[in-house]
C-alpha cells in the first residue's frame, strides 16, 4: 500500500469514528436508543456477543434478510468487507474471502454451512468445480460471514474463512406461518420471475415438541440471448444433424425449488434433539456465459440435455440429526449429518474448438456428471467453569464419496465426423475421502479484562482415487490408482483486552488448510503435440496430484460501541502468508489443468459498523483494501508481483434504513449501495478485467394490516453491466454478468396466532 493510499485509508477510519462520536449529540434527548445487541455462535460456546469475539466477523440477521431482500449468497456477500462472490450459475459459484483464491476451477477456500452441517465442495456441478450450493435465504435466522482461516474448529475447507446460514429453529409455543409471492420483470434480454414461499410452526405438544416446514420455489428468468440460429455454420450443422437451434431470449434461466422440515424435541431443561431435513433442486436452461468475441453482452452458446430442456439439473439432500445435553458447568453437543448432491451438465463446445477445423462450429458436446455423498459426525464438549479457565474440546469425523465423469462426444452424423471416434475423450473419478480430526480451544483470564485463547486441530485424512480415461484424444482407455494420505495440525493463538463494556481490542494468529488430490490426466494426444512431455502453452509437466495448500494468518482489531450503544466501529488489519496455491490453467488443447502456484502474501484493513442516528434513520456501512501478491515465481503460472486473481483491491458498501408510522401502520424505507473494484481471473492480469461495478438496490414495504404487508422493490437500479468473471484463456472467452435492472412486487401474509 503506498502513502497517498494509507492517508486516504487513515483518514475515512477517522471520519467515521468522528461521525459515530457525533450522533451522541443528535440522539441525546433520548437514553433509551441504542443498536440491538447481535448475538452470534460463531465460536461453537453457545451464544456470545459479536462485539466481544476477537474475530471479524458479518452478521445479517432475520429483519436485514427481510428488508434488504436478501434471497441468495451473492445477494449479502457482495456488501460484506473483503468479501467477492464469483456468480458462475448453480454449482459453479465460488467465494473470495481476503483475496485467498486462485481459480474458480479448484477447490473452495471458504467453508460453507448450514447450522453445523458442512456443505464445503457439495456444490459441484462438474469435476474440481468447488462449487456450493446456492441455498436459498428463507426462513433464517441470521447469516454469519467469519473472515479469517478457521483452521481450529471448522478445519478442512475454511482456509480463507467460512460462511454460517442459520436457519429458524421450530418455535415450542406458538402456531405461526407465513405465505409470500413475489413477481418482478428483469431487464433487456430478460423476463418475468416469480418466487412463493410458505412457512408453517405447529407446537404439537406446547413446549415440548414443536414441528416447522418451509416450502419454496424460485423461478428466475435468464438475461442471455442464445446467438446459435443466427449463426450460418451453425446452422447447417443442425439442419444437415437434426438439431434444433433457434435464436432466442431468456438463456439461461434457472429455477430453485426446495423446503426444510425440522422438528425440536425438549426432553428435559436440560437436554433437547432436533431433527432436520432440508432439499433443494436446481434447474437451468443454460449456463450463464457471455461469449464475448460474438458481440460482448448478452451471448451463449446453445445448451442441450438429452431427454431434457436444461442445460443444468442439481439435486441437493441434508439430513442432520442434533443434541444438546447442558449439566451445567458443561455443554455436550452432537452433531451427525448425511448430504448428497447429484449434478447433471451439458455444455455445447462446437463455437471453440470449430475454428481448430476452419469452421465457426461443430456439434460437439460436453456432459457433466456428479454425485456426491458426505457423512459427518461431531462431538464437542464446551465448559463453563467458575475461575480462569475455560475449555472448548472436540471430535470430527467425515466420511465423502465422490463420482465425477465428464464425456466429450461429437453428436453429428458418423460419415461426417472429423476425429474418427464418436467418443472423444471420456474421463471418470471415484474418490472417497475419510477424515478423523481432534480440536480443542482453552481460554485463560489473565485479568478481569484480559484474556488469551490457544486452539489447535489435529487432522488425518485417508484418499483413494481412482482416474479413468477413454476416448480419441486418449488414445485408448487408462486407469490409474491414486492412494494418499496427510496428517498434521493447525494452531491458533489469541489474546483479547476488553477494558470496559464500549471497546475489544484484539490480537489473533491463525492457520488454516485445504486437502490436495488427484488431478485428472490431460490426453497427451491433443495437449502434448510435440511429445516433449510438457503441455503445450503451460511449459509443465501434467502433476499426479495437488499438493494441499497452507495458511498463516496475523490479525489485529478492535471493536467499539459508541455514542451510548448507537453506534459501533470495527477495524481489523490483517496480513496472510498462503503457501502451495492449487491455481488452475487452460492449456493450448482446451483442457484445464490444476497446478501449485508456490507462495503469496495478503494483507488488508477492514472497516465496518451501524449507526442509530434517530428512532427513525440508521445506517451501516463496510469499507475494504486488500493488496495480493505472489511472492515466488510459479513456473508456467505467474511471476513474483502478479496479483492473486478474483479479488479486488477495494470494496465498499452503505445502506441507508428508515423505519416511521404513517396513517397508523408502519412503513420502512431501504436503499443499499455496494461497489466492488476491478480484478482479473488470471495472475498476469491479461484480458479483460472483471469488477469495478456500482450497484444500487432500493426497497419499500408496508403493513397494509395486522398480518398483510407489501414490499416493491428495484435491484440494479441504474442497471450496471457488471462482470463478475472473465476467462481470457480463449480468446476473448466468456463471462459472467450480474444481474440487468430488476422491478417488483411482494406480498406478504402471517398465519397462526
Amino acid at each position: 500500500m503506498n502513502g497517498k493510499k494509507k492517508l486516504k485509508l487513515a483518514a475515512a477510519v477517522a471520519g467515521l469514528y468522528a461521525a459515530c462520536v457525533s450522533t451522541q449529540a443528535v440522539t441525546a434527548e433520548d437514553d433509551t436508543l441504542a443498536l440491538e445487541e447481535v448475538v452470534v455462535t460463531a465460536t461453537k460456546r453457545g451464544d456470545a456477543s459479536l462485539q466481544e469475539i476477537a474475530m471479524s466477523i458479518s452478521v445479517a440477521s432475520e429483519d436485514m434478510i427481510a428488508k434488504q431482500g436478501l434471497v441468495g449468497m451473492d445477494d449479502f456477500l457482495r456488501s460484506t468487507p473483503s468479501t467477492n462472490f464469483l456468480d458462475r450459475g448453480a454449482g459453479r459459484n465460488g467465494i473470495i474471502i481476503r483475496g485467498v483464491t486462485a481459480s474458480p476451477q479448484s477447490d473452495a477456500t471458504v467453508g460453507v454451512y448450514i447450522d453445523e452441517t458442512p456443505l464445503t465442495g457439495l456444490g459441484s456441478a462438474s469435476p474440481g468445480s468447488g462449487g456450493n450450493p446456492d441455498l436459498k435465504y428463507v426462513d433464517m435466522e441470521r447469516i454469519e460471514v467469519l473472515r479469517g482461516p478457521q483452521g481450529t474448529l471448522y478445519g478442512d475447507g475454511s482456509i480463507a474463512g467460512t460462511v454460517r446460514v442459520i436457519p429458524n429453529a421450530p418455535n415450542l409455543s406458538a402456531l405461526s406461518g407465513e405465505i409470500a409471492g413475489n413477481f418482478s420483470s428483469t431487464a433487456d434480454e430478460g423476463g418475468d420471475n416469480t418466487m412463493l414461499r410458505g412457512v408453517l410452526n405447529i407446537p404439537v405438544v406446547k413446549d415440548t415438541f414443536a414441528i416447522r416446514a418451509v416450502a419454496y420455489d424460485y423461478d428466475n428468468s435468464g438475461y442471455y440471448k442464445s446467438v446459435a440460429g443466427s449463426n450460418a455454420d451453425k446452422q447447417i450443422w443442425a439442419d444437415a444433424f437434426g438439431g434444433v437451434i433457434t435464436d432466442k431470449d431468456d438463456v439461461g434461466s434457472d429455477e430453485y425449488t426446495g423446503g426444510r422440515v425440522s422438528a425440536l424435541w425438549q426432553v428435559s431443561d436440560t437436554f433437547d434433539v432436533s431433527l432436520s431435513y432440508i432439499t433443494q433442486d436446481i434447474e437451468q436452461s443454460g449456463i450463464p456465459e457471455s461469449i464475448m468475441k460474438l458481440g460482448g453482452t448478452h451471448r451463449v452458446p446453445f445448451q442441450k440435455q438429452d431427454g431434457s430442456d436444461e442445460a443444468l439439473e442439481m439435486d441437493f439432500e441434508v439430513t442432520n440429526l442434533e443434541m444438546n445435553l447442558d449439566l451445567g458447568s458443561i455443554e455436550l453437543t452432537s452433531s451427525t449429518s448425511m448430504a448428497e448432491t447429484n449434478a447433471l451438465q451439458d455444455r455445447d463446445l462446437g463455437l471453440y474448438f470449430g475454428p481448430l477445423l476452419g469452421v465457426d462450429d461443430i456439434p460437439l458436446f460436453l456432459t457433466d456428471t456428479g454425485e456426491i455423498e458426505s457423512f459427518t459426525q461431531e462431538i464437542r464438549l464446551n465448559t463453563r467453569l467458575d475461575g480462569p479457565w475455560q475449555f472448548l474440546v472436540g471430535a470430527f469425523y467425515q466420511d465423502i464419496e465422490n463420482k465425477q465423469q465428464q464425456d466429450f462426444v461429437f453428436e453429428g452424423a458418423p460419415t461426417l465426423d472429423p476425429f474418427g471416434g464418436a467418443l472423444l475423450f471420456a474421463s471418470k473419478l471415484d474418490e472417497d475421502i475419510e477424515q478423523l480430526s481432534f480440536f480443542g480451544e482453552a481460554t485463560f483470564a489473565l485479568s478481569e479484562q484480559l484474556t488469551v485463547t490457544a486452539g489447535i486441530r489435529h487432522y488425518d485424512y485417508d484418499q483413494t482415487a481412482t482416474d479413468s480415461a477413454d476416448g480419441a484424444f486418449n488414445g485408448g482407455s487408462s486407469t490409474s490408482v491414486l492412494e494418499t494420505d496427510d496428517s498434521g495440525q493447525t494452531y491458533k493463538l489469541g489474546l483479547t483486552y476488553i477494558p470496559h463494556d464500549s471497546a475489544t481490542y484484539y490480537a489473533t494468529f491463525a492457520q488454516g488448510f485445504r486437502l490436495g488430490g488427484p488431478q485428472a490426466d490431460v490426453p497427451a494426444d491433443l495437449c502434448d503435440l510435440d511429445g516433449d512431455g510438457l503441455i503445450d502453452g503451460l511449459g509443465v509437466a501434467s502433476p499426479d496430484q495437488i499438493d494441499s495448500d497452507e495458511l498463516d494468518s496475523f490479525e489485529v482489531g478492535a471493536k467499539f460501541s459508541l455514542a451510548d450503544g448507537r453506534a459501533i466501529l470495527n477495524v481489523a488489519a490483517y496480513q496472510v502468508e498462503w503457501e502451495g496455491i492449487p491455481v488452475s490453467r487452460t492449456a493450448d488443447c482446451g483442457f484445464d489443468v490444476t497446478l501449485n502456484a508456490g507462495e503469496a502474501q495478503n494483507r488488508g484493513v477492514e472497516v465496518e459498523g451501524q449507526w442509530l442516528l434517530s428512532d427513525i434513520w440508521r445506517l451501516n456501512y463496510g469499507l475494504s483494501y486488500v493488496e495480493t501478491e505472489l511472492t515466488a515465481d510459479a513456473p508456467g503460472l505467474g511471476s513474483s508481483g502478479d496479483r492473486l486473481p478474483g479479488s479486488p483491491e477495494f470494496q465498499a458498501s452503505l445502506g441507508v434504513q428508515a423505519d416511521f408510522i404513517l396513517a397508523g401502520r408502519p412503513i420502512f424505507a431501504r436503499a443499499d449501495i455496494a461497489h466492488t473494484g476491478e480484478y482479473f481471473n488470471n495472475l498476469q492480469e491479461q484480458g479483460t478485467g472483471a469488477g469495478d461495478f456500482t450497484t444500487v438496490n432500493l426497497r419499500i414495504g408496508a403493513d397494509l394490516s395486522e398480518r398483510i404487508s407489501l414490499d416493491l422493490f428495484v435491484r440494479n437500479l441504474t442497471d450496471e453491466e457488471g462482470l463478475t468473471w472473465v476467462e481470457t484463456e480463449i480468446g476473448d472467452g466468456r463471462a459472467n454478468y450480474i444481474r440487468p435492472r430488476t422491478i417488483g412486487v411482494e406480498l406478504r401474509a402471517l398465519l397462526g396466532q
